[in-house]
């Protein structure tokens, strides 16, 4: 019994005393109603001995009331530790492609072609509390003990819901994000490196509604790599303490018919040569949009880029030269012009399906056009091979995408002058076609999930 229920009693006690009394005093002189005050006499005596037990059996802890309080707050407590607590994701993840690919040359023709093995990736990316990371490294097919790489490596702190910063080698935030073109093997501003590329240092984003900030300081663009996935001059040239300042708008922001403006510089030095080579310099700038309309895509980029090389330097015992610069992509090495400007053109039509497991279909067309600098030609050979004066470039890729969740093909058809760089063909100044077939199965998969 609790304490209000011995209250009750208390006071039906108290009120039969003042009732017993009142009956004694006028029921003074007479035998009968004597009688029936000694029976309530009895009666009270019964209600006060019950009265002694309960007090006798109650305990003395805190009301229950408080107890309830106490309790509430506890549960209160650890809700708020719960709260508090950080949260901690991990997924890993990887990639296998294989492709098959037709060249124009006459030697490839006659073997109907090649079936090739591409990339094979494994990734992780995760969280913790503010504190996120990301990794992928790669196998390429060209020789698995050298062409391994490092994709990405990077460790991001946010600060609050608008700034963050990362370190590591990451993407450059430089034109469309993230890859800027739809085609399996990319687009002119791929191969010249002005899309899709990454770089080693240090970045800061602030991102407050539909604008963003970012703001970059690079060491290096390979972390001493000799392959790289993305387009970086190698063998003899490279890019080192540089920078990235890029700004970007989106209109009608998370919807389905949204666009985004951005321009995006960049600079920094150049090393030619080797380490005891004379430094240049280097600088570029774009300006972007990007549409998501529906099921269609629209996407345009400018670039103007330069690297000023200084004369007479060498590497490998092979002359260096200024109108040109070695680049590669998968350990691959190419020319292309010291500078230029690049006008890129991307569509995309994608078109949902319910067939089985394929889920979407996607056509595409990526167009870009190189305006060779300087005199308008540049020596396409690599170093220490005869000189191949070449004029402007042009590439394009026309395609479609099979959607099959993790599964992806693509069948695309590359057309090019010039274009060598993009390896279709001789830079001889006719237009040259490659077919690629490609698929790559993209899996991950939560280990950790808060």
């Amino acid at each position: 019994m609790d304490r209000v229920s011995n209250r009750r009693l208390a006071v039906a006690l108290i009120g039969a005393g003042v009732l017993c009394s009142g009956q004694a005093l006028a029921q003074t002189g007479d035998a009968a109603k004597a009688q029936r005050l000694q029976a309530m006499q009895q009666q009270l005596n019964a209600l006060k001995a019950q009265l002694a037990t309960l007090k006798k059996n109650q305990q003395t802890p805190a009301e229950p009331s408080t107890d309830n309080a106490s309790t509430s707050d506890q549960a209160s407590a650890g809700q708020t530790a719960e709260t508090q607590k950080p949260k901690t994701t991990l997924t890993l993840g990887g990639a296998v492609t294989a492709g098959y690919k037709l060249k124009p040359d006459i030697k490839n023709h006659s073997k109907s072609g090649d079936a090739l093995v591409g990339i094979t990736a494994f990734n992780v990316h995760g969280s913790h509390g503010k504190l996120s990371y990301g990794a992928e490294y790669r196998w390429s097919p060209k020789a698995f003990a050298d062409d391994s790489y490092l994709r990405y490596g990077w460790a991001a702190y946010d600060f609050n819901k608008h700034n963050q910063l990362k370190a590591g080698m990451f993407y450059v935030p430089f034109g469309n994000l993230k890859f800027g073109y739809q085609s399996f093997w990319g687009n002119l501003t791929y191969f010249a490196g002005f899309t899709d590329n990454q770089a080693a240092g240090l970045g800061y984003k602030y991102q407050n509604g539909p604008w963003r900030l970012d703001v970059d300081a690079f060491k290096n663009d390979d972390l001493g790599q000799r392959s790289l996935y993305g387009s970086n001059p190698f063998d003899g040239y490279q890019q080192i303490n540089g920078g990235n300042v890029r700004v970007a708008y989106t209109f009608n922001q998370g919807t389905d018919h949204s666009v985004q403006v951005s321009s995006a510089v960049r600079g920094g030095e150049l090393e030619v040569g080797g380490p005891s080579g004379k430094l240049g310099t280097r600088w570029a700038a774009t300006a972007a949009v990007d549409a998501a309309l529906g099921p269609w895509t629209l996407q345009g980029q400018y670039v103007d880029y330069r690297y000023n090389i200084p004369d007479g330097q060498s590497f490998n015992g092979n002359a260096l030269p200024t109108d040109s610069i070695t680049v590669e992509n998968y350990g691959f090495g190419y020319q292309m012009p010291a500078s230029g400007q690049i006008f890129a053109a991307n569509i995309a039509r994608t078109f949902p399906v319910d067939w089985g497991a394929l889920d979407s279909i996607q056509l595409y067309d990526n167009y870009a056009y190189l305006m060779t600098g300087g005199n308008g030609q540049f020596n396409s050979a690599l170093p220490g091979n005869p000189a191949n004066p070449t004029g402007d470039i042009q590439f394009n890729a026309a395609g479609v995408n099979f959607s099959f969740g993790v599964l992806q093909v693509w069948a695309d058809i590359l057309s090019g002058k010039n274009a060598g760089m993009t390896f279709d063909g001789p830079n001889d100044g006719s237009w040259n076609t490659r077919y690629n077939l490609q698929m790559g199965l993209y899996f991950s998969g939560d280990v950790i999930k808060d």
